[in-house]
């Protein structure tokens, strides 16, 4: 089993075609860093629309760290190096142009490894999205700005992310499969994250362990009145408020609840917030 995991991704070796599923990595030179204020983020994301548009991709997961960054694409023209060429050498110009500097901006060629299997999809993102709060950048991966985490909690109708991709591996109902999505990050905190621009098999390593637990997370058919008692004890306590597990699972239980004929008022009493709370919830 391990052995056909390690065989879905291969990082050494760029594969194109059309229709292939892409994690890629690329980095600054040294301790250089590729974003030195919130207006360089913001630019690097309007390129990255642009190539999506320009060069027909699918933008599955992003993560812009100081001194490296991550995307999970799809390319649906055998053009990964060309989209890829046009982002970073845009992005290079911009950022030397702006601080009167010289010289590289990307440390050499990007890595883009291929990717065959929904299991390894799943993996990737995770481990995307849990990159900040692994670094000690932040407490709950959710509060770090520049990834799309917040897409997958909070399923926007507006973006240029195809966070559905992703999220439909998990489940037929979006809201389902974004709180199994969440409970996947949560088994995943614990987890030993290593470095994967120093350990390339480390992925593949991970896709591994990750097959059991995404198997009993989704093979798990808890009564729905067991599951209605496990988001009210969640949300309860209120220092999980910003945890990714909490705002979806709010949003669950309100509608769980009017559809078992609860009023917005009795709701509010029950869980202690306000309607005018429970208002915005549903219309999040």
């Amino acid at each position: 089993m391990e052995k056909e995991v390690l065989k879905i991704f291969n990082p050494y070796k760029k594969v194109i075609y059309e229709g292939g599923i892409y994690h890629v990595i690329q980095r600054a030179p040294g301790k250089d860093v590729l974003f030195l204020e919130d207006k360089d983020y913001l630019y690097f994301l309007h390129l990255l629309k642009e190539t999506k548009i320009k060069f027909s991709l699918d933008i599955f997961c992003f993560c812009l760290m100081l001194n490296h960054l991550h995307l999970l694409l799809k390319i649906n023209k055998a053009n990964l190096s060309e989209a890829m060429k046009s982002l970073f050498t845009r992005y290079a110009l911009y950022f030397n142009s702006k601080y009167q500097r010289k010289g590289h901006v990307f440390y050499g060629n990007y890595r883009a490894s291929l990717c065959l299997d929904e299991n390894y999809l799943i993996s990737a993102s995770v481990y995307i999205h849990l990159n900040p709060s692994k670094a000690g950048l932040v407490k709950s991966p959710l509060d770090y700005r520049w990834s799309s985490l917040k897409a997958y909690l909070q399923l926007p109708r507006n973006t240029f992310l195809d966070y559905k991709y992703i999220l439909s591996i998990l489940g037929q109902e979006l809201k389902r499969a974004s709180l199994v999505y969440s409970q996947i990050l949560g088994v995943s905190e614990d987890l030993e994250f290593k470095n994967i621009l120093e350990d390339r098999k480390f992925l593949e390593k991970l896709t591994f362990k990750f097959i059991s637990k995404i198997k009993k997370i989704l093979n798990k058919k808890p009564n729905i009145e067991d599951e209605i008692s496990k988001y009210f004890e969640l949300i309860e306590n209120k220092r999980r408020l910003k945890k990714p597990q909490y705002l979806q699972a709010r949003k669950y239980l309100i509608e769980q609840l009017r559809s078992r004929g609860y009023t917005i008022k009795e709701i509010a009493e029950m869980l202690n917030i306000s309607r005018q709370s429970i208002y915005t919830t549903l219309n999040s």
